[in-house]
């Protein structure tokens, strides 16, 4: 089996939020030196440790698989760099459908691997994408390794 990459969400579309955030940190950092302000120089690198702790943290999930015999290469963006991993091909996935939002109105699915999420989204044609990871996954295996999860409303 080729490797084929599986797009959950736009890693572009990251990589464009990352590179936004990267522009602002190094604009004001420059300005910052070049004014001579110390105490700037130092905010600005505590903001950069905060983007860098947040795009590595647990609320940015991966946006593509890549799905090959040597592993699930998980893809979360360049920002991303202590998330962004190979996982074994045996790894058990679950797609998991919820009720989120504010008013817990709109129906969210998300791709999960090994403790790891994807990112969230809507819709019939991204609940197919899953659908079709995960059967190359158990392809992959020759066996069923995931299953889709329904959370309560409540939840």
């Amino acid at each position: 089996m080729d490797a084929q990459t599986f797009i959950i969400r736009s890693v572009t579309v990251q990589n464009v939020i990352m590179a936004i955030i990267c522009g602002i940190i190094v604009t004001v950092l420059i300005r910052a030196v070049w004014k001579k302000k110390t105490t700037h120089v130092i905010a600005v690198f505590i903001w950069a440790l905060i983007a860098v702790w947040f795009f590595n943290g647990p609320f940015w999930g991966f946006s593509a698989v890549t799905v090959s015999p040597e592993g699930l290469k998980l893809h979360y963006g360049f920002l991303s760099v202590f998330r962004n991993t190979t996982l074994p091909v045996d790894t058990a996935w679950e797609i998991h459908n919820y009720l989120g939002g504010l008013r817990r109105m709109k129906k969210l699915t998300y791709f999960g691997l090994a403790q790891r999420q994807s990112m969230k989204v809507r819709g019939r044609d991204k609940f197919e994408i899953l659908e079709a990871l995960g059967a190359a996954i158990d392809r992959l295996n020759g066996r069923p390794m995931g299953r889709i999860v329904e959370r309560p409303v409540n939840m």
